[in-house]
This record gives structure tokens, C-alpha cells and sequence, in this order.
């Protein structure tokens, strides 16, 4: 029997040997563990053949993020149809983030400084609290964001918990609202991995200033949907106070 043959009989036994016990017809199983032995194939085999993946699952690892400079601004556009941001060093444009028009939940799209689709996020429709899903184009997943609104007797502030793409907490920010907006990203030891500004007073559209100190600490496409969702969910928030201040 050829490599290539001994590979696909090897897949096929490895697919079956994963279906649950209580599902298997255990005469034919036998059947073809015998089949499978005569050809030099044992259960062991199955470690070695390729695993089968779900659909619209990928286990590959994702796609590596555009590089950013250790300091730069995400601009809120002043004129778009839905929420846009460029993000820029200087005069040089570094991505665009743009918000999808139609979608069940807030979503955005990042591309490069060449118009390269670089990731998607989407928020979950069914979640406790608000979690973000950020992916690269090929669906690969990168990590989450997580939103915890949190309430004490003097204030209400909000935590950000950021998860890998196996969901383990990488980093944890609290976000602090007085007169301007910090948000501080920390690893788990306290180290600084990131610090997003934005400035109580924009002229008509928000400004946020990032500073990473650790990039190997974080994906930087983790970092921009922050800026990118908080000033979203607040331009939403406006507009629905305006249109209960009109109907009043």
C-alpha cells in the first residue's frame, strides 16, 4: 500500500474512532480496526492523520497585524455614512476603521495603510455584558474584548478585559471617565502595555492618541476597536438622547 493511500485510510479511521461511543456501530468499527491493521494501521494512527475541522471554524493561526508606530492617533471622520476612523502618524495614514452599514451588531472592518483587509470585529448578539469577536479576513480568530460596566456608591466606571483567541484574559484596563478618557492596559503582573486618550473637548469628531509600550505584549488590532467601539457607542447614545429631547 502506497504513503497516500495509508494516509486517507488513516484519516478515515481517525474520523471514525472520534464519533461518541454510545453513536458507534461496534461491529463495524471492529471491521475496521481489523482492515486498518492489515495494513500496518493502528489507533495510534489517528495522532498523526489530519483532524477534522467544524464548518466555519479555522484552526490555523491568524494573519500578522499591519505594523503601527509605538505612537499614534485614531481620528474619528467627520463625514461618513456610518462610524469611520483613520488611524495616522503624523501625515502619514497608517488604516482606516470603518463601521459595516448593514449588520445584526455593531460592526467594523480595519484595513492597512494599502487597503488590505487586516480584521474584522463584530459584537456578540447574545452576551453578558459586552463582548467584541475580533477576527483577521480568513476568519481567523485574534482574541475578544471584553466590556464590564461596573457601579460603586461615589462613580460608575468600566473594566476592559482583552482574551486571546483561546479565551485566557491577556490584559485588563479600567477605564476612567473624568472630564477626559484613559483607558490603561495592564498584563496581568501590572506591566503597561498600552495608553488610549481621548481629550474631553473635540472639535466635531473624536481624536484618541495611542501609546504602546509593549507590542509584543498585545495584537494591535486588539487595541484600535477599543477606540474604535467606545466612540461608537457613545455617538449612539447621543443621538438617542437627541431623539428623546425632540419628542418631548
Amino acid at each position: 500500500m502506497n504513503s497516500t493511500t495509508k494516509k486517507i485510510a488513516a484519516a478515515v479511521c481517525s474520523v471514525f474512532l472520534a464519533i461518541p461511543a454510545w453513536s458507534k456501530d461496534l461491529g463495524a468499527l471492529q471491521t475496521l480496526k481489523n482492515a486498518a491493521a492489515s495494513y500496518g494501521i493502528s489507533e495510534e494512527a489517528k495522532s498523526s492523520a489530519p483532524k477534522p475541522v467544524l464548518a466555519g471554524f479555522v484552526e490555523s493561526s491568524p494573519d500578522i497585524a499591519p505594523p503601527l508606530p509605538a505612537r499614534f492617533t485614531i481620528r474619528e471622520r467627520f463625514f461618513s455614512l456610518t462610524d469611520a476612523f483613520d488611524l495616522k502618524s503624523g501625515d502619514q495614514k497608517l488604516g482606516t476603521l470603518t463601521e459595516k452599514f448593514f449588520s445584526l451588531t455593531k460592526s467594523f472592518r480595519y484595513t492597512d495603510s494599502s487597503g488590505r483587509c487586516a480584521a474584522k470585529a463584530r459584537a456578540r448578539f447574545f452576551s453578558w455584558g459586552t463582548r467584541i469577536d475580533v477576527a483577521d479576513c480568513q476568519g481567523h480568530k485574534i482574541g475578544s474584548i471584553k466590556e464590564n460596566v461596573l457601579k460603586s456608591l461615589l462613580k460608575v466606571y468600566t473594566v476592559y478585559s482583552i482574551l486571546d483567541a483561546h479565551g485566557r484574559e491577556i490584559a485588563k484596563s479600567r477605564k476612567t471617565e473624568w472630564i477626559s478618557t484613559d483607558v490603561v492596559l495592564r498584563r496581568e503582573n501590572g506591566g503597561l502595555i498600552a495608553k488610549l486618550h481621548r481629550p474631553w473637548l473635540n472639535l466635531l469628531a473624536d481624536k484618541w492618541t495611542v501609546s504602546v509600550q509593549d507590542p509584543s505584549a498585545l495584537d494591535s488590532r486588539l487595541i484600535v476597536m477599543i477606540a474604535a467601539y467606545k466612540t461608537s457607542v457613545d455617538n449612539d447614545r447621543r443621538r438617542e438622547n437627541l431623539n428623546r429631547a425632540s419628542r418631548k
